[in-house]
């Protein structure tokens, strides 16, 4: 028998301890990758289901603004992967107030497929300047989800 410093034990298990002394159990290899696994497994699906909500949606902006005759012309593209169907356009500019405009008329129709553009023809009140900043309201139905959604899209106007 030997003596250790804790304990009397026999010469098989000195040697015994230490080839074992540094390594884990087998049981807490198992529990590490087990926990592993489940954290990459979460990590996984959070990432899936933020992403697939994020690509089912119409991104629109303003692409050409233009006054002319007392109409202003808005083209709005949209840049999703969603198609839209637009419901009402208003639009208010920092030189003319408050919301001065009409009923917007859509050329050809209310409906902005992914990847298109619908120029919306809006009868103005008031007198625009060339550079002015406005910002338009677009209020659309998400195809995708049914959802009604208002956009803030901001602009500068353009007078030929």
């Amino acid at each position: 028998m030997l003596k250790n410093k804790y304990h009397i034990c026999s010469a098989y298990t000195m040697v015994r301890a230490k080839r074992r002394r540094g390594s884990l159990p087998p049981i807490l290899v198992v529990l590490i990758t087990m926990a592993a696994i489940v954290s990459a497994a979460l990590v996984a699906w959070f990432m899936f289901t933020t992403t697939s909500s994020a690509v089912r949606q119409p991104v629109l902006q303003v692409t050409d603004a233009y006054y002319v005759g007392g109409y202003l012309f808005l083209t709005i593209r949209n840049l999703g992967a969603v198609d839209a169907i637009i419901s009402n356009v208003t639009v208010s500019c920092a030189s003319a107030g408050s919301p001065a405009f009409g009923t917007p008329v859509y050329n050809p129709s209310p409906s902005l497929p992914r990847g298109g553009s619908l120029v919306v023809q809006i009868p103005v009140t008031s007198k625009l300047s060339d550079g002015d900043s406005c910002n338009a309201v677009v209020t659309y139905t998400n195809t995708a989800t049914g959802a009604q959604v208002a956009d803030n899209l901001g602009f500068r106007v353009v007078v030929p």
